[in-house]
């Protein structure tokens, strides 16, 4: 398991750095083909393209991977926490996996350039940084006091994140923000993406330091 962690996370750290590069490179030697919007329906292979392609197709082949990882590896988990009562076994690592939520910032770069606002929903990613405190309490077992703690921390979670939400629709649909409608709906997609990061991420946090809390007070007494 932390083999297949380490390789996850290198490869991740990878394809970033080869995008990158690739970018620089088509920007700086080959006209920025491939990094500004083009006409696909004219386009001509040249070879200067290759890295820019070869970069992509690994980024996308990366991703694919890390979504089909994690879900069967959830999967499993889940099987083996019903037979074990004990939480899942995961790499504190994992949290490095939140990182990915800075792409987001990719989308101001991609809404200048033609508009797209997709990568807004990358700050997602930023609930990641939850698997950290999940790591930490990998193997726990869950007696009653543990899924009352889960429960309570999932709740908490939960109100932060919908009176966010509820306050961010409130004031956005009071009217145009800027007097523009493609700026009030991009701020709808950021406040939704890491108000929902901010839940995932505050359940394994507040979960965690309930659970060490109550260990604490034992300890005292």
């Amino acid at each position: 398991m932390k083999q297949k962690t380490k390789l996850l996370i290198g490869w991740g750290v990878l394809c970033v750095l080869l995008l990158l590069v690739s970018s620089w490179y088509a920007v700086t030697w080959n006209d920025s083909r491939l990094v500004v919007p083009m006409d696909f329906q004219s386009y001509e292979f040249q070879v200067k393209d290759l890295p820019m392609i070869l970069s992509v197709s690994r980024a996308c082949i990366y991703g694919i991977t890390l979504l089909i990882t994690l879900v069967f590896s959830g999967c499993k988990q889940g099987k083996q926490l019903e037979k074990t009562n004990r939480t899942r076994k995961l790499n504190p690592k994992l949290g490095c996996l939140g990182f990915l939520g800075f792409l987001g910032f990719g989308g101001f770069w991609t809404y200048s350039v033609d508009g797209s606002i997709f990568p807004f929903a990358f700050f997602l990613f930023f609930g990641f940084f939850g698997f950290y405190y999940e790591g930490k309490m990998s193997g726990t077992f869950m007696d009653e006091r543990f899924r009352e703690n889960a429960a309570r921390a999932g709740l908490k979670a939960s109100n932060i994140a919908f009176s966010i939400i509820f306050l961010a629709l409130v004031i956005l649909c009071g009217g145009k923000l800027f007097g523009s409608l493609e700026y009030t709906l991009i701020a709808v997609i950021i406040v939704l993406s890491l108000a929902l990061a901010l839940r995932t991420f505050l359940s394994e946090y507040l979960l965690y330091r309930y659970d060490h809390d109550d260990h604490g007070v034992e300890s005292g007494d």
